[in-house]
């Protein structure tokens, strides 16, 4: 009798299996189960997920034919694949979530189930060292426009982000957020800025930001802002070649605006915006026209009167 039921149990297995039967996770997490069938038997049969601890009144949360508790709607769902498995997915994992539940295929007379236990704690999983990246234009912030940076970390539950700036004897709380806002009114001296990731199992800090005001201003602060974090872009510069940049660009608009009248001068000397020698080139054209038919109009004059002379004389 015994190896009988071994033999069924090994059938079973074989028609139907699951890649866990355990999972363990924590609270806002997300869990998927991948089970895999005979899809020549079964590949038209009804999946469904369903909880409580007997498998004959265990309550059906969801199914592959479109069925979902209300509850469920929002955050978890069943994808028969068919040749590629049966997909359950449930995310943002609550302690109510902890029990027995069973995922199965619909069958006449028996249905094939698999028994799941889920287990859902509060304990939170290790902060992951985060990073940092501007939100704004690269070019905005070497020249001390508003400048935003947000931090994150891959990993963790319940991360509380802080953004430091390093002072002597302690660290100077800036915003308790992932995202930074940096501008001129708000940064008077040079700094060494880092965002921390805590939550109640560990803390990791970022790397560091270092911020020069080269140029103090209310508005027009010109400011270098440099870290290891920011290799995708090199925003050092030296004081020299900012220097040189302002007044390449200073002579750029002072050249911008001598050469000004010398453009409404020549649009002076262009009729109605076009090249000057086609307007030359127009009115010599109309003066031969005005000259050509001047003397049409004379020698008609003179032929009329020489045929006239010669009728007087007949």
């Amino acid at each position: 009798m015994k190896g009988l039921f071994i033999l069924l149990v090994a059938q079973i297995s074989m028609q139907f299996q699951c890649d866990k039967t355990k999972i363990q996770a924590t609270i806002g997490r997300t869990f998927t189960l991948t089970c895999t069938y005979r899809t020549d038997q079964f590949q038209f049969n009804k999946k469904y997920w369903c909880a409580g601890d007997s498998r004959a009144s265990c309550e059906v949360l969801m199914d592959t034919n479109g069925f979902t508790q209300a509850a469920y709607r929002t955050r978890a769902q069943i994808i028969d694949r068919v040749s590629r498995g049966l997909i359950v997915n449930v995310r943002d994992l609550k302690l109510d979530d902890t029990g027995i539940y069973w995922v199965a295929i619909d069958k006449i007379y028996s249905d094939i189930m698999t028994r799941i236990q889920v287990t859902v704690t509060n304990v939170s999983e290790a902060v992951m060292k985060p990073h940092f990246w501007p939100l704004s234009s690269l070019e905005m912030m070497c020249w001390g426009q508003l400048v935003v940076f947000r931090c994150w970390s891959e990993r963790g539950t319940d991360v509380q982000y802080t953004w430091y700036r390093v002072g002597k004897p302690n660290n100077i709380v800036l915003h308790n957020s992932t995202d930074l806002h940096l501008h001129c009114s708000n940064i008077t001296e040079d700094s060494q800025l880092f965002c921390l990731a805590s939550n109640d199992v560990s803390s990791q800090s970022s790397e560091f930001i270092s911020l020069q005001i080269l140029q103090p201003a209310d508005k027009n602060c010109v400011n270098l802002i440099s870290s290891k974090a920011l290799s995708s872009y090199d925003c050092i510069r030296s004081t020299t070649s900012l220097s040189t940049s302002i007044q390449t660009t200073e002579e750029l608009l002072s050249s911008a605006t001598v050469s000004q009248p010398a453009w409404s001068q020549n649009r002076t000397m262009s009729w109605s915006g076009l090249p000057l020698w086609h307007e030359c080139l127009r009115w010599l054209l109309f003066s031969a026209m005005i000259t050509i038919l001047y003397l049409v109009l004379t020698c008609s004059k003179l032929t009329s009167r020489r045929l006239k002379a010669q009728v007087k004389h007949i």
